[in-house]
Parts: structure tokens; sequence; C-alpha cells
């Protein structure tokens, strides 16, 4: 294990990390095309109930508006081309790439390049470095805060110069309230990565033995702006409520540990390049053992933040029931946490001449970050206009769905582009008039070649035409059916 007498270099060489930045935009620019998906949709849906772009922040009162992703997508409209739409997401996601980079260099070019490489290629940095919503800034953000508490708590370990130590404090800690503020407003599981990050760096204080009452008074002083970072998107969210009278939350699945685990296996997977097939058990076990490994090198004081990255947040989901644990987007601030820790696992292993290992352990990531990208670069979130053209293929015509409201939704969006030819079956006029399309949602087990919908006593024969798969990630998977004539 490295010793914490020996510093790693901190000089980290400009052209790799400008190479696997570069590599990593592509990445993005590629897997930014294609159809966009609902909760893409929604969210520019969602501009057309309001007048003026003041509005996206106090006329609006729903979990699906995340501020800064709507201020874009006011400005580039619903009829642009999808790469333009999701193009604040290709910049938040590909600047995250240096900034990865910046944040490990702490244990050496070795870590920095890992970091910076981790996150060009890691499905979930592509997928939602590309992706129309706020999960991106959001991202980036969560790595500047992080950036900014080590700064932070270098200045405590500067004893040379007190004044400029103070100073270097007082800045990190204002870029502190500045990020968490600006990540807020991308989206709001910012605030816990704020906590989380705030939570690791008292700990790491206490661990370098610093009295008491040192502690507590960093902990003022990194609270105080953190409080205030959160003042706008409160604002905001208290003047949509005032104005709207209402709040609006998307679907909520209540907690469960089942489900906790599936969202954090998908995580570790779309961040390790493990394959989305394993089961739940499988994955968090393989991520237990790389976590406890890279853990074991390394040292003391820079193992904290991970560590409180990868368990706290889960605790506090358990502790207080949180709903939608099931969705990966929701544990983002693990994903940090993975970074972190392979970055000083792939450190230690080339520091002590393991080669081999760290060859066959960035192998099998790259392996697994390529099959798990593979379905989203080919085809996207759904090739939702192909459906609906199917659907169009002889004129005006009905459907019926399963989950009418996000279907609608969707197909609501691709119609009027494609010919404005579909209606929405009517539930009371099933019996009478049966739709000619039946669309199963998110149902692989149910998607038989040949199935019967519709009221028992009424229930019409389908036959399976397509099927429009998804990624783990987002996206829906959609199985239409032909009704039997």
């Amino acid at each position: 294990m490295p010793t914490p007498s020996i510093a790693p270099r901190r000089d980290v060489p400009a052209l790799p990390i400008i190479a696997v930045t570069l590599a990593g935009l592509v990445l993005r620019l590629f897997a930014a095309r294609g159809d966009l998906w609902l909760d893409e949709i929604w969210s520019l849906q969602n501009l057309e109930k309001i007048h003026s772009v003041g509005e996206i922040f106090w006329g609006m009162s729903q979990d699906n508006n995340h501020f800064l992703n709507s201020l874009w997508l006011w400005f580039t409209g619903p009829r642009a081309p999808a790469l333009i739409i999701r193009l604040e997401a290709v910049v938040c996601g590909t600047l995250t790439i240096p900034i990865a980079a910046w944040l490990c260099r702490r244990a050496g070019a070795t870590a920095a390049f890992t970091a910076a490489a981790l996150v060009a290629i890691a499905p979930l940095f592509v997928h939602y470095g590309s992706e129309a919503r706020g999960y991106a800034g959001m991202i980036l953000m969560t790595f500047i805060a992080a950036e900014t508490i080590e700064g932070f708590l270098d200045s405590f370990a500067d004893s040379d110069s007190k004044g400029a130590s103070q100073s270097t404090a007082q800045k990190c800690r204002l870029a502190f309230g500045v990020a968490i503020a600006i990540g807020a407003l991308f989206h709001l599981t910012m605030l816990m990565a704020a906590a989380t990050l705030f939570v690791a760096a008292l700990l790491r204080l206490m661990l370098r033995g610093l009295p008491l009452s040192k502690v507590a008074h960093a902990g003022i002083d990194l609270a105080i702006p953190a409080a205030l970072g959160t003042i706008p998107v409160a604002g905001f969210i208290i003047a949509g409520v005032v104005n709207t009278h209402k709040i609006e939350l998307g679907a909520q699945t209540p907690f469960s540990l089942y489900h906790l685990g599936q969202g954090l296996s998908t995580l570790f997977e779309a961040t390790l390049g493990l394959p989305y097939w394993l089961p739940i058990w499988a994955a968090l076990a393989i991520t237990a053992i790389l976590v406890s490994w890279a853990a074991a090198v390394t040292p003391a004081d820079r193992r904290i933040l991970p560590l409180t990255a990868l368990l706290l947040p889960p605790l506090l989901a358990t502790l207080a029931f949180l709903p939608n644990v099931h969705i990966a987007r929701f544990h983002l601030i693990s994903a940090l946490g993975l970074v972190l820790l392979m970055a000083e696992l792939f450190a230690w292993l080339w520091r002590s001449h393991q080669s081999k290992w760290a060859v066959l352990l960035a192998a099998a990531i790259c392996i697994g970050s390529a099959s798990n990208l593979a379905p989203l670069l080919l085809r996207g979130r759904g090739d939702y206009q192909t459906l609906v053209r199917r659907m169009e293929a002889h004129g005006a015509t009905t459907y019926g769905s399963n989950m009418e409201a996000e279907l609608n939704r969707t197909l609501r969006f691709y119609d009027p582009r494609l010919g404005k030819l579909l209606v929405s079956a009517k539930s009371a006029d099933w019996c009478k008039a049966p739709p000619d399309w039946y669309i199963l949602s998110d149902d692989p087990s149910g998607e038989a070649p040949h199935r019967n919908f519709g009221p028992p006593e009424c229930g019409t024969p389908y036959i399976r035409d397509i099927v429009i798969s998804a990624t783990p990630l987002s996206g829906l998977r959609l199985a239409l059916y032909a009704r039997q004539k």
C-alpha cells in the first residue's frame, strides 16, 4: 500500500487528457443522435404551457422541470435537430472529463488519466452526457463541487502561509456554494451530492486529528455557502407552487430494498462496464469486491469521500423510504465515488509495477463499456418515428396502450411531423370499435406473438408486428400489435 509520506506527482500531461476528452466528445455526439424519448419530449411539451422564458422559473411546478435544461430547450425549440436539443448535455458531459482528471491529480498522473478515461467512455456518463435533461449539468457541478472541497481541505495542510491558506479556503467555499446553486438548477439530486460532500469533508478533518472545535468551525464555514447555494432552486420551487397552486410529480414507485438494489446495480454496471444482464446480487458483489480492493490501497484520507458517496446516499434513502430508488439516475453521486476509487486503484497498480492486472482490468472495463454502449450508439433511445410510420402506413388509424398517458405524449410529438393520423382509442368505445393497433409498453415477458387486449367481455385478438427496444438507462420498450382481421 502507498505510504502517506510519498506524495504522487501532481503534474498531469495535457495531451493524453485532451485526447481522451476529444474521444469522449465524439462518443457523446454519436449518442446524441436518434429520436427523443419520453422524458425529453415531456420537457419540451412542458414549455408549450408557458408564454415567456421567465415562467420556466416561476410559472411551472413539477419535478420534470430541470430549470437550466428547460431554459436551453426554450431557445432551441421542439423542432430543432435532436443533436442541437441535446447539445447542452453534450457540452456539460464533455467538460466533466478534464474536471475528473483535475480532481484526481492528487493521486498522480495515472489516476488523473484513469478518471478522465472512465468518465469519457463509461455508458453512464456517455448516456446522460448526451440526453436533453439536467443530469449532465448536475454531474459536472458535482465533480466541480468535489474539487472545491479538496481545495478547501488542502488549505488546512498549508501551514507555511496562513494568509494564503485562508484566502484559498474562502475561494473554495464560495465556489462550493456556486456549484451547488448551479447543480441544483440542473437537477435536485445535487442537494444529496452536496450533503454527501459536506459530511465527507468533516469526516476527513476528524480523521486528521483536528480538535472538534476546529472541525465544527470548518463545518459552519462550509454550511453557510452550501445553504446559500440552495436558495435559488428553493425560491423557484416555492414561486412555482405559489403561482400554479399545485406541484406535479411523476409516477412514484414505493421504496423497497429490492428496488434500491436494482437502481444501484444498474448504475454500477453502467459505470464499470459490467454486463446489464447480471443478476442484481452478482453486480453488487462484483462492485463490492472492486470497491474493497480499491479502498484498501487508497490512503485513508482520500478513501473517505468515495466511500461516503457510495454508502451514505443509499443509507439515507433507506431511512427515509424514498420512492423511485430503482432508477439509476437518482444515485449519480455514487458514480463519483466509483470514479475516485478506480483512479486510486489504477494508480496503485501502476506504482506497484502490477501492470498486468491494470491492463486486464482496463480491458474488462473497456470491453464491457463498449458492449453496453453499442445499443445506444446503434439504436439510440428508441425508434419511435418508425413505429408511427408503421401505424400510419395506410392512413388514419386508432391505437390503445397499457401506458396511455406516456404513449400519447410520445406519439403526439411525432404524429404531427409524419401525418397527424393517429387517434387514441377511448376505453368506452372498445367493444364497438376496437383500435387498429395496440402498443404494449415495458412488458417484455408479456410480448407473446399472439395476444388478446381489451375488456374481458370483448377481448380482441392481436398479432405482434414490431418491437422497439430501449436502453437500461432510458427509453421505452414498445411492442406494436396489429388487430387480427
